[in-house]
């Protein structure tokens, strides 16, 4: 169940257009941008997006342009991932994983704070935060370390289903979803 439906809707993200990814990306982005949340935020914690992900080149860029610091996922082998700042896109090579990413020998963690933003991928969501991500427990791995990180998931609409998914017990929700429709959750 779980495998079928997270395909079902990875594949209707992938037939997505271009331009209309992008408008709903730009959507669920000023929703972020506007929020007071992302105004008091020293840090982004974002991921690189692709294979048809919310765009967050573009957040990126504007959190560079407000003066935030920007850190995003090195995925390293037993499931476990940490974050590092980039200044710009040409730190980041495509990964084993097919993921853009900075080096893996870099070092400089960046630990989370209260208050900073922090967007989660996923695949499938509900409407409690539950969320499908891609099969490899990084997230629920870091979120089980850092249990006091507030999660935000940025998704297209179709992605929040309105019935609860199955989830085990190591599988972290998030605190709120921002699609182009607008908030679910509390942010």
């Amino acid at each position: 169940m779980k495998n079928r439906l997270r395909q079902e809707i990875l594949q209707k993200r992938k037939e997505l257009s271009e331009e209309e990814r992008q408008l709903k990306s730009d959507k669920i982005m000023s929703t972020l941008r506007s929020s007071e949340r992302y105004e008091k935020a020293k840090t982004i914690f974002t991921f690189i997006s692709m294979d048809k992900e919310v765009n967050t080149y573009p957040l990126i860029e504007q959190a560079w342009k407000d003066g935030k610091k920007v850190a995003v996922p090195i995925a390293k082998a037993k499931g476990e991932m940490y974050f590092v700042p980039i200044d710009s896109f040409s730190e980041l090579k495509k990964s084993g994983f097919g993921v853009m990413e900075p080096e893996k020998e870099r070092e400089d963690r960046v630990i989370p704070k209260e208050g900073d933003v922090f967007l989660v991928p996923g695949s499938v969501f509900d409407k409690k935060g539950n969320r499908y991500g891609y099969g490899g427990g990084f997230y629920d791995r870091f979120f089980e370390q850092n249990p006091y990180i507030h999660r935000i998931a940025v998704a297209f609409s179709f992605q929040v289903m309105d019935f609860d998914l199955q989830v085990e017990a190591f599988d972290k929700p998030v605190d709120c979803i921002i699609t182009e429709n607008g908030l679910i959750g509390g942010f």
